[in-house]
């Protein structure tokens, strides 16, 4: 790489997780979740208190699920939608303002972190569209792992933005919340799954190429390699006794604070 070129990549790598709360414990909203989900059935939930500009047509209302997840950050509402097409007519609706964006087949959950209202959304999907071929299992199984995975994934996301003040679409923020997901998902973490996740196994595109639109294609090429070392390098870490000793939200802040742009020497 040139000068520029370095310069580029040291400016994506740039670590932009800085610790603004401390304090772990449930936001106010919490309990007014948990009555609208005592009094009312999940879909008349969406369409009241939640999309109430643009309410969706559900196609199948009954298989949608809500419910208050414990995660790292305190906890959280979980929309889980069982029909693909209620997932997607509910972002659409919600976040999008009825405009369908063309990426929205390769969506598969979302946070939503606003000032009166924070909760996850997610769907049935396969993980990252990797079919359940790929890991070696049932396609059944596979659906509950995803479901693990991105749950996780996006509890990550949630605990980095309320406590770090960033949830972005980049490679240091992707790292820690597959990193969560794919544990949580298998009991231990795989760098094979992340790799393929990202596309920077070979077999195909992968997600690392949303992650890095807009860089030059050195640097993009130089963001694939470090993706892979740090890939590799955490799976050796979660094995360590230091790893193990630590709580989810220890080895949250201690990813959050480590910095890539260390990596750039060693491509």
């Amino acid at each position: 790489m040139n000068n520029n070129e370095r310069a580029e990549l040291e400016n994506y790598l740039a670590n932009r997780f800085v610790r603004q709360a401390e304090n772990i414990q449930d936001e106010d909203f919490i309990s007014q979740w948990q009555e609208w989900i005592a009094d009312c059935e999940p879909g008349e939930i969406l369409n009241t208190y939640i999309c109430k500009k643009l309410p969706v047509k559900f196609n199948e209302p009954s298989k949608i699920l809500i419910e208050i997840y414990n995660a790292p950050a305190g906890k959280v509402p979980v929309i889980i939608f069982d029909d693909t097409s209620d997932f997607e007519n509910f972002i659409v609706n919600l976040i999008y303002k009825g405009q369908r964006p063309d990426d929205i087949a390769q969506m598969g959950a979302s946070f939503i972190f606003g000032k009166k209202q924070r909760f996850l959304v997610m769907s049935k999907k396969y993980y990252s569209n990797t079919a359940p071929e790929f890991v070696g299992l049932p396609s059944e199984q596979w659906r509950e792992k995803s479901m693990i995975l991105r749950r996780e994934h996006e509890c990550t996301h949630y605990y980095t933005k309320k406590f770090y003040g960033s949830a972005s679409n980049n490679l240091h923020d992707e790292l820690i919340a597959d990193f969560f997901g794919i544990y949580a998902a298998f009991g231990y973490y795989q760098a094979k799954l992340f790799k393929h996740f990202m596309g920077i196994d070979g077999t195909h595109e992968g997600r690392l190429s949303l992650y890095t639109a807009g860089l030059s294609r050195n640097v993009r090429k130089a963001a694939s390699e470090i993706a892979r070392k740090c890939s590799e390098r955490l799976e050796e870490w979660s094995k360590s006794d230091e790893f193990l000793r630590m709580s989810n939200a220890e080895r949250i802040n201690f990813l959050c604070e480590k910095s890539l742009a260390k990596y750039i020497d060693s491509i």
